[in-house]
């Protein structure tokens, strides 16, 4: 059985079973394991499977391969995917941002999800500090602190 089928039984599974017999530890090596060559399908998957399989792949996500992480945040930028998969992902970026393409697409994507949705300014603020894009979208948002911006 391929890694991603698995996955993607593992993380349909039955909520109570997950987290009972902890599952997590699972889905994290299996996430791990995943392949840039095997993102398309994941986002096939990420489209067609509910919010709960999203937050369990983004929870369970912490040994994802760089490569994958950066093919899954860019084509989840394509897709105009919700702001808790982006910003959940953004956090298991290097905590150094670069001057990539993925990083200004990522910087303009907070930007917008920032006036777009005032309830998760703090959470989009926080993934933008864990990979270090926190102080290019103070610049971008005219703001000169964070506790300007209420937080």
């Amino acid at each position: 059985m391929s890694v991603l089928r698995e996955l993607d039984e593992l993380l349909c599974g039955d909520e109570e079973d997950y987290a009972r017999l902890d599952l997590f530890h699972e889905a994290d090596e299996l996430i791990g394991q995943l392949q840039p060559g095997e993102v398309p399908a994941l986002l096939v998957l990420w489209q067609r499977r509910g919010a709960g399989w999203q937050q369990r792949f983004t929870q369970a996500s912490s040994s994802i391969d760089g490569a994958v992480l950066r093919a899954l945040l860019a084509g989840l930028l394509r897709l105009g995917d919700t702001v808790h998969g982006i910003c959940a992902l953004m956090t298991r970026l290097p905590a150094t941002a670069d001057s990539s393409p993925l990083s200004d697409a990522l910087l303009d994507y907070a930007q917008r999800a920032w006036q777009a949705h005032p309830a998760r300014q703090r959470q989009i603020q926080m993934s933008c500090w864990s990979c270090g894009l926190s102080g290019r979208l103070l610049k971008r948002l005219g703001l000169a602190s964070w506790k300007e911006a209420g937080l």
